[in-house]
């Protein structure tokens, strides 16, 4: 008799996983922007970047220009008309 079942097929993907690879690969790219949290000279705050700038997503990564920034630095997704789709807790 089974009593429980082991998932090896790998973790789950996040809530902002997911609506990154929709944006990247489903064709929405001009339709977001991604705010991350960006430190510059002891201060820390969002930096937009337009969708249309990400050009992949590997291995908790958004790759935008060259420029490899960690998804967990992630904090909102907006459309473009302001709607936030995705916020960080905390």
């Amino acid at each position: 008799m089974v009593t429980g079942v082991i998932n090896l097929c790998g973790r789950k993907r996040g809530e902002i996983e997911n609506w990154l690879r929709k944006i990247v690969f489903g064709g929405f790219k001009n339709e977001y922007t991604i705010f991350i949290r960006h430190r510059e000279n002891s201060e820390e705050f969002l930096r937009p970047i337009p969708g249309s700038l990400i050009t992949d997503i590997r291995g908790g990564f958004i790759i935008v220009q060259g420029e490899i920034i960690p998804i967990h630095r992630v904090e909102e997704i907006r459309r473009k008309n302001g709607v936030v789709v995705y916020k960080r807790r905390g």
